[in-house]
C-alpha cells in the first residue's frame, strides 16, 4: 500500500467525485501512480519513553512518618532535659567518686551529659532523615534513607556501652 500526501489525497477525492462512475477506477489507478515519484513524508524521530520508578505516596505512609517524627520530638525533649545534670546527680556522680566506682560501671555526671548531648544530636539527625523521607525522589534514595535511620538507631543504642563503641 502506498502512502499519499494530503494534497494528492484531496486531489484524488475531488477528481473522483467529478468523474462518472466508470472513469473513477481509471482515475484512482492513475492518480497514485502520478504521485509515486514524490518523496514520501518521513515520520519524526520518536524519543524513547522515560519511565520513572514508582514510589508509594499515600496518606497512611505520610501519617506513619508524621507519627515517627512526633515520637522523635518527644524523645528529643526528654534527652534535652538530661543534658544539664541536676545538683543531686552532680553530688552522687562526682568526678572523683565516678573514677573510684568505675569498676562497678558508674559514669560521672559530665560523661552522662555528654552522652545525652550526643543522643540529642543523633535524634535530630534521624528526624531530618524522616522529614526527607516524606518526599524521596527514587526508590534507591528511600532505601538509602531507611539504612541511614537504622545506622543512627544502632549508634544511639550503643552510646552507653563503652565496649561496643570500640
Amino acid at each position: 500500500m502506498k502512502l499519499l500526501s494530503v494534497s494528492s489525497f484531496v486531489l484524488l477525492l475531488c477528481t473522483q467525485s467529478a468523474l462518472p462512475a466508470a472513469d473513477k477506477a481509471a482515475a484512482a489507478v492513475q492518480t497514485p501512480a502520478a504521485t509515486a515519484p514524490a518523496a514520501p513524508a518521513k515520520a519524526p524521530a520518536v524519543d524513547p519513553v522515560l519511565e520513572l520508578p514508582k514510589i508509594q505516596v499515600t496518606a497512611p505512609r505520610a501519617k506513619q512518618i508524621d507519627k515517627e517524627i512526633k515520637r522523635l520530638d518527644k524523645l528529643i525533649a526528654r534527652e534535652k532535659n538530661k543534658i544539664k545534670p541536676t545538683d543531686l546527680d552532680k553530688t552522687l556522680n562526682n568526678e572523683k567518686v565516678a573514677t573510684v566506682a568505675a569498676i562497678f560501671g558508674g559514669n560521672s555526671a559530665g560523661h552522662m551529659s555528654a552522652v545525652a548531648a550526643s543522643r540529642v544530636m543523633l535524634l535530630e539527625q534521624e528526624r531530618d532523615v524522616f522529614e526527607a523521607m516524606k518526599r524521596p525522589t527514587t526508590l534507591e534514595d528511600l532505601k538509602m534513607m531507611e539504612a541511614q535511620i537504622e545506622e543512627l538507631r544502632t549508634t544511639r543504642r550503643n552510646l552507653d556501652d563503652a565496649a561496643k563503641q570500640r
